[in-house]
């Protein structure tokens, strides 16, 4: 399929070669968070994003996506009772894609904007969330594709994240009921925004080379956050002038064995893989608990470790597939200097840690012209060490299951 453009540099009409991607998905089910469940409710998003290409070098790639969530997933964080939430967001960006002549490599500048929607209440109204954000981002990745589809990549990318309704209650309090100043000049008032900055790497490799019968994959993530509004707390509970400074890093890797199979004259095909990761949060800031006068210092430093195999088999069309797969992963998160509490709040002298194992099932069936019936169920279990859930639940099990249909063209 092609489009009619005018080329500005030659004088003559040129033809824009022209591929479609959509995409759709409506999906129904509930959410299950220790004895209680939520009300049937439905998830849907969708996807554009055609290509553009101009000639053999230059194509671009506009994206426009949306997506509605009404059944919260099992991995959404876990207030204490609350088992209902919506969620919407949309997002667009727009890639430009360099195949430089003459070589494997491709260079791909982009810019995006995303804006998150979340109600953690049934009568809070969209837009009036306390945790609604937006996020501004530009990147640049180059990419070696030099024995397809196995690729090197390497990229960067600058965003800001930006919490519009959320200020911080100690930045707007600043004098105690007798009218005793707080010393709090120092509070920020939007604590959650921060400029962040991303350094990427990573390589799939066939092995063997020649003749693949395994795909390895290694990746590297260095996340620096800088939370410019939110200042680091000391040993009295007091704001110091600098501020908070994160630096998330990230290894991952995994080994994936597609291989087919025959079933009674029938031809499947075997995606079998395990994956593994490694990722360590060094933070400056600390937290200091008045109801307790408990100072906690190095309170968002961790590392945290995740491994698990997946697999999946499909059978009929190549492009539209039926398939059934299934899922498991651990997840450990070990912090360097959150305590631990009781049911009562008292602080204990060991640190925190958190188990998850997550666990998924998922099925797929073609109806023709794009459309598929999809189902999939999903179990979180979760066990911590720190056992005082006021706030937060540590200690819990969740489950969802959503049936419904996809599209794709």
């Amino acid at each position: 399929m092609a489009l009619a453009a005018l080329s500005l540099t030659s004088g003559v009409a040129r033809a824009w070669d022209y591929v479609p991607v959509y995409n759709a998905t409506v999906l129904g089910g509930q959410y299950f968070f220790k004895s209680d469940k939520s009300n049937l409710a439905g998830n849907a998003s969708g996807l554009a994003a055609p290509t553009f290409a101009m000639n053999d070098q230059w194509s671009f790639i506009p994206t426009l996506a949306s997506n509605y969530q009404g059944t919260k997933g099992i991995n959404d964080t876990v207030a204490a009772g609350t088992i209902f939430q919506q969620e919407m967001d949309h997002r667009a960006s727009f890639m430009a894609v360099d195949s430089l002549p003459g070589s494997t490599w491709k260079l791909k500048p982009s810019v995006s904007y995303k804006r998150e929607f979340l109600q953690e209440t049934k009568d809070e109204t969209w837009g009036h969330g306390l945790f609604d954000y937006d996020k501004w981002a530009v990147g640049f990745e180059a990419e070696d594709l030099y024995k397809e589809p196995f690729s090197y990549r390497v990229g960067f990318d600058a965003f800001k994240v930006r919490y519009m309704n959320y200020q911080s209650l100690e930045s707007q309090t600043g004098t105690d009921p007798l009218g005793n100043p707080l010393g709090r000049e120092n509070a920020g008032t939007n604590v959650l925004d921060s400029y962040n900055y991303q350094l990427s790497a990573s390589v799939t490799r066939p092995y063997p080379f020649d003749d693949p019968a395994i795909a390895l994959t290694a990746g590297y993530s260095l996340l620096y956050q800088d939370y410019f509004n939110d200042h680091v707390v000391n040993l009295e509970g007091q704001y110091q002038p600098n501020t908070r400074k994160d630096f998330l890093q990230t290894f991952s890797g995994s080994i994936g064995y597609p291989r087919e199979l025959r079933w009674f004259d029938q031809r499947e095909r075997l995606s079998a893989n395990f994956g593994a990761s490694l990722a360590f949060n060094s933070s400056n800031q600390n937290t200091f608990d008045a109801s307790a006068t408990q100072f906690v210092a190095d309170a968002y430093s961790y590392w945290q470790v995740g491994v698990g195999p997946s697999a999946s088999v499909s059978w009929g069309d190549e492009k539209f597939p039926a398939s059934i797969g299934a899922s498991l992963q651990y997840l450990r998160t070990n912090y360097y200097g959150r305590l631990t509490q009781d049911a009562n709040g008292v602080y204990l002298g060991d640190t925190q840690f958190q188990d998850r194992w997550q666990a998924g099932v998922n099925y797929a069936y073609p109806l023709g012209s794009g459309l598929a019936l999809k189902a999939q169920v999903n179990l979180l279990w979760s066990r911590s060490n720190n056992h005082f859930e006021t706030t937060y639940s540590y200690n819990y099990t969740t489950a969802n299951y959503l049936m419904g249909v996809t599209w794709e063209y």
